[in-house]
């Protein structure tokens, strides 16, 4: 069972810890976290959720996960990318693209840190319930699809600016 902690719209603890799918159910706020691996190509890595999953399944996004109730921002982003890709990072490599985004919606509002990572490798090993794919992708091309509302992509319009500034991060 996956707990979480209950957050306000600031990311301030309420105290309260829940399930996630009743966390989800009752539309609560907590924390998730997303990482993207860039690459020295101007590149960006993305994963393609399994067909099993829940919410956006068969759609490219990136490392993403909920984090755990009691578990810190910076210590889910690694975990996440250890558990659904294989690659082990530490702290120093995690960098801030965005403290803190506000996702409200009708079913899972929440709050996301983005964080991204240079990796310029190819030695993935998928966790084939959550990812069935990754892919470098132009980062122009990503931004074109978004503007374009490519439908097989997770991030919508109002994540634009996300990979915008993503694109300024890379070398």
């Amino acid at each position: 069972m996956e707990l979480l902690d209950i957050v306000d719209e600031y990311g301030n603890k309420t105290g309260k810890v829940m399930e996630r799918d009743k966390v989800h159910e009752l539309n609560l706020f907590h924390w998730e976290i997303s990482v993207f691996l860039i690459n020295n190509k101007k590149e960006v890595l993305l994963q393609k959720r399994s067909a099993t999953k829940k919410m956006n399944p068969n759609m490219w996004g990136s490392c993403a996960g909920h984090v755990d109730s009691g578990e810190g921002l910076e210590e889910t982003a690694l975990r996440e990318i250890e558990e659904e890709i294989g690659l082990k990072f530490s702290l120093d490599d995690l960098h801030v693209l965005e403290e803190r985004q506000v996702t409200k919606k009708e079913i899972n509002s929440h709050l996301t840190k983005v964080y991204y990572v240079y990796y310029n490798g190819n030695d993935f090993k998928l966790q084939t319930e959550e990812v069935s794919e990754v892919k470098w992708f132009n980062i122009d091309d990503v931004i074109n699809m978004i503007k374009n509302n490519d439908e097989s992509l997770t991030f919508k319009s109002d994540r634009l600016y996300l990979l915008e500034n993503l694109k300024e991060k890379m070398i």
